[in-house]
């Protein structure tokens, strides 16, 4: 059978498909007319079901087989008819209900499967690096698995491949799950985070030749607030960040779980919010040798302590006190911020902030491509804020008005004396005195400010924002918004600018250790940054530059503390390896995605159930890139290139194999079954073939 020939019946299958789901969602749009969703989700269909038969019609002039039409217009017409009267049959819409669901989750399923196989061109099956590669991919155990698409899954299973190629993931998953077979998981402390061990596991097992199919239901079924699932299309089309924040979410907070059991009980939600609503000053502790700050040990969980001084500059006997911040999972980073205004370099702290993911947009220009490190550097660039207050250019503007009243008042004295006018220059005198205490403190808390200061007098500034990584994650996880504005139609449309991203990855430029960080909102956020421009500047024999800087807030680190903390180096080598890509094709509210994960020194590309090999080449030109995963290239480049140094022969990797095959196949019921022998050439040819076709 040729491809077309698959083709064309395929289309044929996806129309009877398309038929029922429209059809019941007609019939249940009867009982609620005015459901909008239900609108939208028929308008999908239709236009799915408009697609399909023009694609019929063109098989069928190009093979002149017009019984494609006559069959799938006698199968429309008689789905509707019957699927309308049996509905209204009470007896029998329970049992019609149930078999059209599961219609429909096959409808989903053939639907990817077409759209992988007519659209996408790999590399042809008769390079010989193509054939390299497939050798290399059995001698280390073949290919990964697919996960079967029970109705707009596409999102969710993009994500689970992607995090099915981190060692990180995987290792962090099996330090705190019990991982135990066949164990109920209803009764495990850690429910959603053993499925997901036990899924990525069976992605990665040794499946030869073959790619077998897996399901989610057992990790859907663990997992709370998953996905909507719609009765006849399937799950909701919904983001794949989305998902992959509620992932993160649900084992972060089963690992905290499985730490202290006693977080299952109700009172651990108000201890929760009582959290939320404490000051990072409430959470100050003494330094003690052997914390982890900046740089050190990256890629390490636990406490990482920053300077209390930084964050909280008023705090009493700062000098010696740290902040702790807690990172749980593989994913989580460090984030520095620092608001300040650009006249007085006044700012309330540096913000530090525990993130699971880099969100970066897309801008909304015109420009066919941008590159990965455009993005970062708009990230880190300062955002102007207009019109807003700040507390010390307040209180000064304030002072400076208090001052010329109170010339005013001794004018007014000295000519005729007056109780009132001296009682007034007291009370503005002791105000003067007040608000000179206030410019005297490091940082004017917000409630001093509003004690202090006059609504009539304020006078707005100008304050940038900034932000750095102070500690990146051993996972990085990068979210590219493609999401604009259409100003023409009112309507948010989806960017399709192609995105250029590196294998390899270094954020040194995107990261500001502790000690590295300057305090004045009027200088550059890093200090090394300072000196490479006071270098450039050097050169001009300017001399007296920073004297508008001498009224700048004083740095507080004591030298007892800089003796104390554990310094970092100021310009470390980050580097990340890419592990995996995730593309999406289509509208902004509706499309398919599909993943680019490296696992076994390879790259595969995953769409569903379909894994074929691809390449470097295939990766960096993709389009529609959605989401990145880098890991930290010094932890994890050593454990990908384990296998190359084991030296055996092919014949007992194939035996392997096999012995790997055939236990899978008799114990998991979820996955098709494995090759129970070894194949030869011509058979290995024709697999070739097939995977680079597809």
């Amino acid at each position: 059978m040729t491809l077309f020939e698959v083709q064309s019946k395929s289309a044929v299958i996806l129309l009877l498909y398309a038929s029922v789901a429209y059809s019941a969602d007609i019939n249940k749009l009867r009982a609620s007319p005015e459901d909008t969703v239900l609108l939208n989700t028929i308008d999908t269909k239709l236009l799915c079901l408009e697609n399909l038969f023009t694609k019929v019609i063109t098989f069928a002039d190009r093979q002149h087989g017009w019984t494609y039409i006559v069959s799938g217009l006698v199968t429309v017409v008689l789905l509707a008819c019957t699927t309308d009267w049996i509905l209204y049959r009470k007896a029998k819409r329970f049992s019609l209900l149930k078999l059209m669901t599961g219609i429909g989750e096959r409808f989903s399923s053939a639907l990817s499967f077409y759209n992988s196989s007519s659209s996408v061109q790999g590399p042809t099956s008769n390079s010989p690096e193509y054939r390299a590669q497939y050798d290399r991919a059995l001698m280390l155990g073949g290919f990964p698995g697919g996960l079967s698409n029970d109705g707009n899954t596409c999102f969710m299973n993009c994500v689970l491949q992607s995090l099915a190629s981190s060692n990180e993931i995987v290792e962090f998953l099996q330090s705190f799950t019990e991982n135990k077979e066949n164990s109920g998981f209803s009764k495990s402390l850690t429910p959603f985070s053993d499925a997901l061990l036990e899924l990525l596991n069976q992605l990665n097992a040794k499946h030869g030749t073959r790619t077998p199919t897996y399901r989610t239901k057992r990790l859907l079924k663990a997992m709370k607030d998953g996905p909507n699932k719609n009765l006849f299309l399937g799950y909701n089309q919904e983001d794949a960040q989305e998902f992959y924040q509620n992932l993160m979410k649900q084992v972060e907070k089963e690992y905290n779980i499985s730490n202290d059991p006693t977080l299952r009980k109700k009172l651990s939600f108000k201890r929760k919010e009582h959290e939320k609503e404490s000051k990072p000053r409430d959470k100050f502790v003494n330094y003690r040798p052997g914390m982890t700050m900046g740089l050190e040990n990256l890629g390490q969980l636990g406490d990482i302590i920053v300077p209390a001084i930084q964050v909280d500059p008023d705090f009493p006997d700062v000098d010696n006190k740290v902040y702790p911040l807690k990172l749980v999972t593989p994913v989580d980073g460090l984030l520095c911020e620092r608001i300040g205004c650009t006249k007085c370099g006044e700012m309330g702290g540096i913000r530090y902030s525990v993130t699971s993911g880099l969100g970066l947009t897309l801008p909304s220009l015109s420009k066919p491509q941008y590159r990965l490190e455009e993005l970062l550097d708009d990230w880190i660039h300062p955002e102007t804020i207009d019109g807003v207050e700040c507390n010390r250019c307040g209180l000064v503007n304030m002072k400076e008005g208090l001052l010329k009243k109170l010339d005013k008042c001794k004018q007014e004295e000295s000519v005729e004396e007056d109780k009132k006018v001296d009682k007034l220059i007291q009370l503005i005198s002791r105000r003067i005195g007040e608000i000179d205490e206030e410019l005297a403190k490091p940082i004017i808390n917000d409630d001093d400010y509003d004690r202090m200061h006059t609504k009539n007098m304020v006078k707005k500034s100008t304050k940038i924002k900034q932000a750095y990584y102070s500690r990146p994650p051993s996972l990085l996880c990068v979210h590219v918004n493609r999401s604009v504005f259409d100003p023409r139609t009112y309507t948010v449309r989806k960017n399709n600018a192609r995105l250029v991203f590196p294998l390899k990855l270094n954020m040194t430029d995107y990261v500001a250790v502790p000690e590295d960080i300057n305090l004045d909102a009027r200088r550059p956020f890093r200090k090394q940054d300072e000196d490479r421009d006071a270098q450039e500047k050097e050169p001009e024999g300017s001399q007296g530059s920073d004297s508008s800087l001498s009224s700048e807030p004083a740095d507080h680190n004591a030298d007892a503390f800089k003796e104390k903390v554990i310094t970092a180096d100021r310009n470390p080598r980050l580097n990340y390896s890419l592990k995996s890509v995730i593309s999406h094709f289509g509208t902004h509210n509706y499309g398919h995605y599909i993943a680019y994960r490296r696992y076994r020194q390879t790259w595969w590309r995953v769409s569903d159930e379909i894994v074929r090999l691809s390449s470097e080449q295939e990766v960096l030109n993709s389009q529609g890139t959605f989401m990145l995963f880098y890991e930290l290239s010094d932890r994890n480049d050593p454990k990908d290139g384990e296998l190359t140094e084991l030296e055996i022969s092919k014949e007992s990797i194939e035996k392997e194999i096999d012995l790997d095959s055939s236990e899978s196949s008799s114990t998991e019921s979820d996955m098709e079954g494995l090759t129970d022998k070894p194949l030869d050439d011509d058979v290995q040819t024709q697999l070739i073939s097939a995977q680079a076709n597809l």
